[in-house]
């Protein structure tokens, strides 16, 4: 494995990514189907893990070479972290709906397309700002 490729990502396949999760979150709540939310569990979990077999990653990257898209690499370990906490956000609207508390699977969906739209749109990850003050400052006092 190239080490680039281990340690950055693309900007632009990251934004169209958020995209797609916005799109499936928002037809999983819209329609209240529940195990639509766990294709974004396991895609999320991939991204986590750092691998490059993510059935929404793959698809942006697609859409980033059709539409030319210049590659923009971006640090990949906060993006990693973000993409397990979404997991863990995605995981919590399933066990909601499945247990019928739809009102708090939606707010806590909404959350999550909220999150996902300001990195899809205005490039801010949230995540991102959680692993550079909480994370790093804990790797920093372990070193």
């Amino acid at each position: 494995m190239d080490q680039t490729k281990k340690y950055y990502t693309d900007e632009n396949t990251v934004r169209l990514t958020a995209f797609s999760v916005i799109v499936v979150a928002v037809v999983s709540l819209f329609f209240k189907w529940p195990f639509l939310l766990l294709l974004l569990v396991f895609d999320f979990i991939i991204r986590a893990l750092g691998q490059s077999f993510s059935p929404l990653a793959l698809f942006s990257k697609s859409i980033a070479n059709i539409l030319k898209l210049k590659k923009r690499s971006i640090f990949a370990a906060p993006k990693r972290f973000a993409a397990a906490l979404g997991a863990v956000f995605t995981v919590l609207v399933f066990l909601l709906m499945i247990n019928g508390f739809y009102d708090e699977a939606f707010i806590t969906g909404f959350l999550l397309i909220i999150l996902a739209s300001l990195e899809s749109l205005f490039k801010i990850c949230v995540g991102c700002y959680i692993y550079q003050f909480v994370v790093v400052p804990i790797q920093n006092k372990i070193k």
